[in-house]
């Protein structure tokens, strides 16, 4: 629970791809969406490698000879290095153990009531004691991005094109596939009868019943409403219940999280784009978040690799970890390692308390721990 803000203080484009080709008219503008991601991403890692990227694709005409152009002067170069590290203030958790997720490359977790935490990704699925020992692993060819455990103890798994349902032993019971072309189920979240699936491919929330049927398309643009819609630039895309009552959703793209009735009605939404710390940076972020049982947030970003708290109505309330907690992302990103800037980072709360974090480039979980006040 966060205390008083401080003063002062390819295979993930699968989805994605699949989306813009059916929809000409997103494709304009994910072009924008990219263009300005390649220009936050730039900045994040020092590099100008997304940028390079989308200036090549979308900005160059045609030219049997092209002009020799010199390069950008050390005035346009963003210096992010001061924000790499943290005040050591704002760490309101330590971490006292980690373990390694033991996939080829993780996307997500949860954790169950009993504790037992499950990590899905490119691999299959392995679940874990609350103390990180493995318990069971679910070798499967199609990445999974996406997971949610169900009191009986099953499991609904989100794959491209359709979800899962297995049993406690992990069997196979049903297989959902009558979705949208394009379709990436990034988030599940189970809200007693209610199933709302986070479609980062379509860039909409769906509301199926407890068998799979579809009965709502949340945030959907159209001629008949005024939607901006979720702008989701990367495969990250998150849906949470909340105490309230009310769902919770990123919208990446505008650097917020929206509160959402279970029929869809807009309500609130907090958030700001910022490479401060009680912000959130690049192209889309955060890009997932759980809630603590008195409705306060703990948020993850990637390129500026950060874990958050945060208030109930969104004041900032200090670090879980910061930049240098993920030596080996940092690394990464400036390096310029395909893949370092897109690779998420994913938080669940444990029953105890403790906030568990995915380490996508490390391939671990860290279990943190609320630090003790200080006398």
């Amino acid at each position: 629970m966060p205390e008083d803000p401080p003063h002062n203080s390819p295979d993930p484009q699968h989805g994605i791809d699949a989306a813009r080709n059916n929809n000409p008219e997103s494709g304009l503008q994910n072009r924008r969406a990219l263009l300005r991601a390649a220009a936050w991403g730039g900045g994040l890692a020092g590099l100008g490698g997304l940028a390079g990227f989308a200036v090549k694709r979308f900005s160059q005409k045609p030219s049997n000879n092209p002009i020799p152009r010199p390069p950008l002067g050390a005035e346009f170069t963003y210096d992010v290095s001061r924000f790499q590290s943290s005040d050591p203030s704002l760490l309101r958790y330590e971490e006292v153990s980690r373990f390694s997720v033991g996939l080829e490359r993780a996307r997500n977790l949860a954790v169950a009531p009993d504790g037992s935490i499950v990590v899905v990704g490119t691999g299959g699925i392995r679940k874990f004691s609350p103390d990180g020992v493995p318990t069971r692993t679910l070798l499967l060819d199609t990445p999974v991005y996406s997971v949610a455990l169900r009191p009986s103890g099953e499991m609904l798994i989100g794959q491209p094109g359709k979800i899962l349902v297995l049993d406690s032993e992990g069997v196979v019971v049903a297989e959902w596939g009558d979705f949208s072309a394009g379709f990436l189920p990034t988030s599940i979240a189970l809200v007693r009868e209610w199933i709302f699936i986070a479609d980062a491919g379509n860039r909409v929330l769906l509301k199926l019943d407890a068998k799979g049927k579809k009965h709502a398309v949340i945030g959907e643009r159209g001629p008949d409403n005024n939607l901006r819609g979720f702008v989701v630039p990367s495969p990250y895309f998150c849906v949470r219940m909340a105490p309230d009552g009310l769902l919770r959703v990123t919208n990446p793209g505008e650097h917020q999280i929206e509160a959402y009735t279970l029929d869809g009605e807009f309500e609130t939404a907090w958030g700001k784009g910022s490479f401060a710390v009680d912000g959130f940076c690049g192209c889309c972020n955060p890009v997932s978040f759980d809630i603590f049982p008195d409705g306060s947030f703990v948020t993850c970003e990637k390129g500026l690799p950060r874990v958050k708290l945060y208030h109930s109505q969104g004041e900032f309330a200090g670090l879980v970890a910061g930049p240098e907690s993920f030596p080996e992302y940092l690394q990464a990103a400036n390096a310029g390692t395909p893949n370092s800037l897109g690779s998420g980072i994913y938080a669940a709360i444990h029953p105890n308390g403790r906030v568990l974090v995915l380490d996508v480039v490390g391939g671990t979980v860290r279990i943190m721990q609320r630090k003790a006040p200080p006398p």
